[in-house]
């Protein structure tokens, strides 16, 4: 269940690396950041209506629990309102610049985000607690120990992967979304809108890393300042393994890290010192045997 919790998480940060590689062109490593963003809207809205006071939201009045998931909601669209920001202040100038450029933009866009709230946001140096709105109950099935939280961070990122998987495959957007990760040029000539799909693909993908942020922060129940730059490293990982810009490239990896740590953390002596350098080595082995990831196809240059 751990393994599923984790790999839950990395999933939503991973689809939204993959997202932008894909159809924009650039391997963000501010999404995490991002993430972190959504995280401390979120907060600051639990403490403006409630204190930071927030409780299980099964067991209070509606406004109360109203007023946790509006806060909650808050960190999504946050999120989302930050990744468009910095998306028209420094990635949309830089559309036709070589990626290596926009790579270096995205870290000093994290390097921004995450000094801005380790600088300006009460207390931004130390750890914050996050509201324990989720029970603390157990389910025991057999041997096995299942937590509330696991079913909730499960299920929201199940549901939102599924609706993310119709909106790419079923839906207009998705078919405008695919035509440009094809080929921009034929896009644009059969008249879709290349930069309102890239706009619409920067803020759905930084909304699903606010969703990520909240997801990690409700199941560690504790956020700081640099924790974005863990979920980078995890999600962008789990991208690569998949094949960086294949949507469901991006759920294989994630899974394969997730498992990776939990299972080296469970069962190895100490394994909790050894759980990234079993991910690291096998993302090394699996781009010796397949560069373009597991499920990724070969990137093919005009020349």
């Amino acid at each position: 269940m751990n393994a599923l919790a984790l790999s839950a998480i990395y999933a939503l940060i991973a689809i939204g690396i993959s997202l932008f590689f894909g159809v924009i062109g650039i391997v963000n490593l501010a999404h995490g950041e991002i993430a972190t963003l959504g995280v401390f809207v979120s907060l600051a809205v639990f403490q403006l209506l409630l204190g930071g006071g927030a409780v299980d939201i099964t067991t209070v009045s509606f406004s109360v629990a109203a007023a946790n998931l509006a806060a909650l909601a808050a960190g999504i669209a946050g999120a989302a309102v930050g990744g468009l920001f910095f998306y028209r202040l420094a990635f949309y100038p830089l559309r036709d610049a070589p990626p290596i450029i926009g790579l270096l933009c995205s870290v000093g866009v994290g390097f921004i985000i995450r000094e801005s709230i380790l600088n300006f946001y009460p207390d931004g140096r130390n750890p914050q607690p996050f509201p324990a709105i989720i029970p603390p109950d157990l389910i025991q099935i057999g041997g096995v120990i299942i937590q509330y939280k696991h079913i909730v961070v499960i299920g929201v990122a199940v549901l939102t992967m599924l609706l993310l998987a119709y909106c790419v495959e079923r839906t207009k957007f998705g078919r405008a979304m695919r035509s440009v990760l094809n080929d921009r040029e034929v896009a644009r000539s059969l008249g879709v809108s290349v930069i309102a799909v890239t706009v619409a693909v920067f803020a759905l993908g930084s909304a699903v890393a606010g969703l990520a942020g909240v997801m990690n922060a409700l199941y560690y129940n504790i956020v700081q300042s640099d924790m974005g730059t863990l979920l980078t490293v995890k999600g962008f990982t789990a991208a690569v393994i998949g094949g960086l810009g294949n949507f469901y490239g991006a759920l294989l990896g994630a899974l394969l890290v997730g498992f990776i740590e939990a299972l080296t953390s469970g069962f190895l002596p100490s394994g909790s010192a050894y759980k990234d350098i079993a991910v690291f080595g096998v993302l090394i082995a699996i781009l010796v045997v397949r560069p373009n990831g597991l499920i990724g196809r070969p990137i093919s240059e005009r020349v």
